[in-house]
Protein backbone atom coordinates (compact mmCIF):
# COMPACT_ATOMS: atom_id res chain seq x y z
CA UNK A 1 0.00 0.00 0.00
CA UNK A 2 2.67 2.64 0.91
CA UNK A 3 4.60 1.66 -2.34
CA UNK A 4 1.32 2.89 -4.24
CA UNK A 5 1.67 6.22 -2.69
CA UNK A 6 5.19 7.05 -3.15
CA UNK A 7 4.74 5.59 -6.80
CA UNK A 8 1.52 7.75 -7.28
CA UNK A 9 3.40 10.79 -5.52
CA UNK A 10 6.55 10.46 -7.93
CA UNK A 11 4.55 10.45 -10.66
CA UNK A 12 2.31 13.24 -9.41
CA UNK A 13 5.51 15.38 -8.91
CA UNK A 14 6.52 14.77 -12.25
CA UNK A 15 3.38 15.44 -13.88
CA UNK A 16 4.31 18.65 -12.20
CA UNK A 17 7.79 19.46 -12.79
CA UNK A 18 7.05 18.13 -16.53
CA UNK A 19 3.75 21.01 -16.68
CA UNK A 20 6.14 23.71 -15.55
CA UNK A 21 8.90 23.20 -18.09
CA UNK A 22 6.14 23.18 -20.94
CA UNK A 23 4.80 26.59 -19.33
CA UNK A 24 7.68 28.17 -19.30
CA UNK A 25 8.87 27.64 -22.79
CA UNK A 26 5.37 28.06 -24.28
CA UNK A 27 5.57 31.64 -22.67
CA UNK A 28 9.39 32.49 -23.65
CA UNK A 29 8.05 31.91 -27.24
CA UNK A 30 4.82 33.57 -26.79
CA UNK A 31 6.39 36.45 -25.05
CA UNK A 32 9.87 36.86 -27.77
CA UNK A 33 10.68 40.16 -27.96
CA UNK A 34 12.20 41.47 -31.40
CA UNK A 35 12.40 44.47 -32.63
CA UNK A 36 11.30 45.24 -36.37
CA UNK A 37 13.12 48.19 -38.39
CA UNK A 38 10.85 49.30 -40.35
CA UNK A 39 12.18 50.45 -44.08
CA UNK A 40 10.57 52.40 -46.89
CA UNK A 41 13.33 53.18 -49.25
CA UNK A 42 13.93 52.73 -52.48
CA UNK A 43 14.99 49.22 -54.33
CA UNK A 44 17.32 50.13 -56.88
CA UNK A 45 17.97 46.30 -57.76
CA UNK A 46 14.29 45.51 -59.06
CA UNK A 47 13.64 49.49 -59.54
CA UNK A 48 10.95 50.12 -56.86
CA UNK A 49 10.19 53.24 -55.94
CA UNK A 50 9.13 53.25 -52.34
CA UNK A 51 5.72 55.27 -51.03
CA UNK A 52 5.94 59.26 -50.70
CA UNK A 53 4.13 59.56 -47.45
CA UNK A 54 2.55 56.42 -45.18
CA UNK A 55 1.39 55.30 -41.99
CA UNK A 56 2.80 52.34 -40.14
CA UNK A 57 1.45 50.29 -36.91
CA UNK A 58 2.35 47.07 -36.28
CA UNK A 59 0.00 45.03 -33.94
CA UNK A 60 -2.28 48.23 -33.90
CA UNK A 61 0.34 49.94 -31.78
CA UNK A 62 1.41 53.34 -32.09
CA UNK A 63 1.00 54.82 -35.99
CA UNK A 64 4.37 56.18 -37.21
CA UNK A 65 4.04 58.36 -40.32
CA UNK A 66 7.29 57.81 -43.12
CA UNK A 67 8.01 59.46 -45.86
CA UNK A 68 10.46 57.97 -48.66
CA UNK A 69 13.81 57.26 -47.32
CA UNK A 70 12.42 56.98 -43.90
CA UNK A 71 13.17 54.16 -41.54
CA UNK A 72 12.08 53.51 -37.62
CA UNK A 73 11.92 50.57 -35.29
CA UNK A 74 8.83 49.26 -33.16
CA UNK A 75 9.21 46.31 -30.43
CA UNK A 76 7.27 43.58 -30.66
CA UNK A 77 6.11 40.71 -28.65
CA UNK A 78 5.61 36.77 -30.32
CA UNK A 79 5.96 35.06 -33.45
CA UNK A 80 2.80 36.45 -35.22
CA UNK A 81 2.06 39.79 -35.91
CA UNK A 82 -0.18 42.10 -38.28
CA UNK A 83 1.13 45.66 -40.30
CA UNK A 84 -1.08 48.01 -41.77
CA UNK A 85 -0.07 50.35 -44.05
CA UNK A 86 -1.92 53.46 -44.72
CA UNK A 87 -1.32 55.44 -48.14
CA UNK A 88 -1.50 59.44 -48.32
CA UNK A 89 -2.73 59.28 -52.50
CA UNK A 90 -5.89 57.60 -51.57
CA UNK A 91 -5.11 53.97 -52.06
CA UNK A 92 -6.74 51.38 -49.67
CA UNK A 93 -4.87 50.74 -46.69
CA UNK A 94 -2.36 47.67 -47.08
CA UNK A 95 -2.60 44.91 -44.10
CA UNK A 96 -1.11 41.66 -43.82
CA UNK A 97 0.08 39.07 -41.17
CA UNK A 98 3.84 37.52 -41.11
CA UNK A 99 5.81 35.15 -38.65
CA UNK A 100 8.98 36.09 -37.39
CA UNK A 101 11.61 33.36 -36.45
CA UNK A 102 12.43 32.65 -33.03
CA UNK A 103 16.23 33.23 -32.80
CA UNK A 104 17.24 36.86 -34.31
CA UNK A 105 16.37 39.34 -32.10
CA UNK A 106 16.16 42.48 -35.14
CA UNK A 107 14.70 42.18 -38.50
CA UNK A 108 14.62 44.94 -41.06
CA UNK A 109 11.38 44.75 -43.08
CA UNK A 110 10.69 46.53 -46.39
CA UNK A 111 7.76 48.60 -46.90
CA UNK A 112 7.74 48.55 -50.94
CA UNK A 113 8.65 44.85 -50.93
CA UNK A 114 5.78 44.41 -48.84
CA UNK A 115 3.39 46.00 -50.78
CA UNK A 116 4.59 44.46 -53.70
CA UNK A 117 4.24 41.01 -52.87
CA UNK A 118 7.85 40.32 -53.41
CA UNK A 119 9.43 37.51 -50.97
CA UNK A 120 11.13 37.62 -49.08
CA UNK A 121 10.21 40.94 -47.50
CA UNK A 122 11.57 40.68 -43.92
CA UNK A 123 15.49 39.85 -43.68
CA UNK A 124 17.82 39.50 -40.33
CA UNK A 125 19.06 43.05 -39.70
CA UNK A 126 23.05 43.16 -38.23
CA UNK A 127 24.28 46.52 -36.56
CA UNK A 128 28.10 46.63 -37.39
CA UNK A 129 29.53 48.96 -34.68
CA UNK A 130 31.91 51.84 -35.99
CA UNK A 131 35.61 50.87 -34.95
CA UNK A 132 37.12 52.90 -32.52
CA UNK A 133 39.47 55.26 -34.04
CA UNK A 134 43.07 54.55 -32.00
CA UNK A 135 43.44 58.15 -30.26
CA UNK A 136 46.22 59.39 -28.24
CA UNK A 137 45.11 59.73 -24.80
CA UNK A 138 46.78 63.29 -23.20
CA UNK A 139 48.06 62.47 -19.32
CA UNK A 140 48.64 65.48 -17.69
CA UNK A 141 51.71 67.06 -17.49
CA UNK A 142 53.81 67.95 -13.98
CA UNK A 143 52.77 71.48 -14.93
CA UNK A 144 49.31 70.50 -14.71
CA UNK A 145 48.62 68.83 -11.39
CA UNK A 146 47.31 70.97 -8.89
CA UNK A 147 47.39 70.28 -5.36
CA UNK A 148 44.69 71.31 -3.27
Amino acid sequence: MENNIKRRRLIIRSALVIAWIGLGVLLFILNRGHSILVDNRNIEADNIRAPDLIKVSVDGSKTLEFFRGDRDIFDVGGGLHRIRVEFSDGKPPFETNFTLPLKPDMFLLSIPRMINGMEPYFEEFHSTPEPRKPEEEELPGEEEIILP
